[in-house]
């Protein structure tokens, strides 16, 4: 199950790897230099010597002395610079190296997170989705409409019409996803697309910066069981995200710690107006009520728009 802990972690995790890199690449660089020409570590140790000498300055109010040592620092580094490219070098060779010059790498800058640890952060998130997902890296694109019939069955239903209309659904959703869209059911049986559109509109959301968590229902509530007394920061992280999608809703072994989690889940976020997708095999409200009981199937129908998906199992047909 994704967490929004979890990808703010990895996200900063990879910007400590890329200091260490970065680091590293400098240290490599100073050797290749002072081998071949020593004096240029002399200019650096002269260099640091006289920061010391200017921070002492400006700390006791000499600003007569200060502006002296700055002129003598930045005397010397044009020297250094200039040596180095008499010697094939880059001017800037030896001068720190970061992947981001906004943040230097730190994630943040004037007190606010840098654009490149926003971008990181969505990455994970990209990373944990498709890691997770039975349906990874789907798209709208993907989705055929060939697998479902063009027939009219004695209902008064195409398939295909009927798929049309929820595959064009879907996409508006994802286009104007904000945190107060509505929710989505999706109903059908097994092999009908449900975990690929959920899937598409989580991937859309993903691309514009939003927090979305995806978890087989199964999986999820296995590990409430298992984790009874550590549960509430993943919890936490459900309830805040902005698109949470709950998959195969019906599939899972229900307690009644279950219930009161899914529950906790449905009516606090249908109160916050924050949305969130569930699919399920069950198609009837009938079997939804026998299942999960009156109380959860009328917050989960009252708050959702419900999508009723038909046709034959495409997996099979694929195969």
């Amino acid at each position: 199950m994704a967490t929004n802990t979890q990808t703010v972690s990895n996200a900063n995790d990879t910007l400590a790897r890329r200091r260490q890199a970065n680091t590293t690449l400098l240290m490599h660089r100073q050797q290749e230099v002072y081998a071949k020409l020593p004096q240029i570590e002399d200019m650096g140790y002269e260099i640091t010597a006289l920061g010391a000498d200017f921070t002492l300055a400006r700390l006791a109010k000499n600003e007569e002395r200060a502006a002296q040592l700055k002129q003598q620092m930045s005397a010397l580094e044009q020297q250094r610079k200039a040596l180095l490219v008499e010697n094939g070098f880059a001017a800037d060779y030896l001068d720190p190296i970061y992947t981001c010059p906004v943040c230097r790498d730190k994630g943040f800058a004037d007190g606010k997170i840098c654009s490149c640890l926003k971008q990181e952060i969505v990455k994970q998130r990209q990373n944990m989705l498709t890691s997770l997902s039975p349906a990874p890296q789907t798209t709208f694109e993907q989705f055929s409409l060939e697998y479902y019939p063009d027939t009219t069955d004695e209902h008064g239903i195409n398939p295909r019409r009927q798929m049309q209309q929820i595959l064009t659904y879907c996409k508006k959703y994802a286009e104007g996803f904000s945190r107060s869209r509505r929710s989505i059911l999706m109903l059908g049986t097994s092999g009908l697309g449900k975990t690929h559109l959920s899937c598409a509109i989580a991937g859309e959301c993903v691309k514009k910066g939003f927090v979305v968590m995806y978890a087989s229902s199964q999986s999820m509530f296995e590990q409430f069981e298992s984790n009874r007394y550590d549960t509430q920061n993943i919890l936490n992280d459900i309830l805040g995200c902005d698109l949470f999608i709950l998959d195969d809703l019906g599939t899972e072994y229900m307690t009644a710690h279950g219930l009161s989690i899914l529950y906790n889940i449905i009516n606090t976020r249908m109160l916050n107006g924050t949305p969130c997708i569930f699919s399920t095999n069950l198609t009837s409200q009938k079997a939804l009520t026998a299942k999960y009981g009156e109380k959860i199937v009328s917050r989960l129908l009252g708050s959702c728009d419900t999508l009723y998906f038909v046709g034959e199992d495409i997996r099979f047909k694929k195969r």
